[in-house]
């Protein structure tokens, strides 16, 4: 039985406003769903490498999470550091203009048929 947990996280946008974002946490699937119509955690394309990489919003969020022991094995013993907690998880984002990436072992990547990526969250691509 897959279980998804949400609730909100609240941080700065690229205007310096506090604005919301929305998760949708799966467990089992150690994934996080992100739904960011206010660019708080989005990922930023760095345009010297021609990529997308994770903003500083999403690593201070990425940093409560594991400091609240979410998507976290309870059988691990010591703490993870922030590197280790990312590459045991994965993230999708959820962003305006019907954008959606997905964040997996170190590498983000814009899904372009919506169709093919199995672990999307449905009620986030209705919203976007």
């Amino acid at each position: 039985m897959e279980k998804i947990y949400q609730m909100e996280y609240r941080g700065l946008n690229l205007f310096d406003e506090i604005s919301t974002v929305e998760l949708a946490i799966d467990e089992e699937k150690q994934t996080i769903h992100i739904f960011d119509v206010g660019q708080v955690v989005s990922p930023i394309f760095n345009f010297d490498v021609s990529a997308y990489e994770l903003s500083d919003g999403f690593y201070k969020m990425a940093d409560v999470l594991r400091h609240k022991k979410i998507l976290t094995d309870q059988y691990v013993e010591g703490d993870l550091t922030l590197s280790e907690w990312l590459i045991r998880n994965n993230a999708y984002f959820y962003t305006p203009k019907k954008r959606i990436k997905k964040y997996m072992q170190g590498s983000i990547l814009e899904i372009v048929d919506q169709a093919q990526e199995q672990w999307l969250f449905d009620e986030y691509v209705q919203r976007v």
